[in-house]
């Protein structure tokens, strides 16, 4: 998709891995789904464009995660979210499973890895885990700033 295309762009990707859900999108979601680990990294190529992503889904069945799940294709996906956009992993507990903690730990590291900050990880009631991590933004710059400055005051009060 051409960066200079002047149509409203999507705001929003959905990337189902395997067959944990179907999902039928509105104009401004992306939906995408892939059944090779292969194809998980170049999943935005040609459907979204640099900095237009307030959030990306990706859901995945746990007993599919190995298989389909690309810890190296966070970073790839990086280049299209906004400064502050959310990332959230749907680890989708299929019949008579259960998400793990291993799970949520393959997750949380390669978001971490792809340069995504973790904020949370939930579990739900039928064994599924969200993991949810943003993308560093202008606030969090500022952030950092506001406890450099906190952190030179207490040195000089020390003095």
């Amino acid at each position: 998709m051409p960066e200079e295309d002047t149509e409203a762009q999507p705001t929003t990707a959905i990337v189902v891995l395997g067959e944990a859900m179907f999902f039928k999108p509105h104009a401004y979601i992306i939906s995408i789904t892939l059944f090779l680990k292969e194809q998980f990294k170049d999943a935005l190529d040609q459907m979204a464009v640099h900095d237009s992503l307030d959030t990306m889904h990706v859901v995945v069945k746990t007993s599919d995660l190995e298989n389909l799940y690309d810890t190296e294709a966070i970073k790839e996906f990086y280049p299209y979210l906004k400064a502050g956009a959310e990332f959230q992993v749907h680890v989708i507990a299929g019949e008579n499973e259960t998400s793990g903690e291993e799970d949520a730990i393959v997750v949380r590291t390669s978001l971490v890895l792809g340069g995504l900050r973790f904020k949370d990880q939930a579990l739900g009631g039928d064994g599924s885990r969200i993991v949810t991590a943003t993308k560093p933004g202008k606030d969090d710059l500022i952030e950092e700033d506001e406890d450099e400055d906190e952190d030179e005051d207490e040195d000089e009060d020390e003095s």
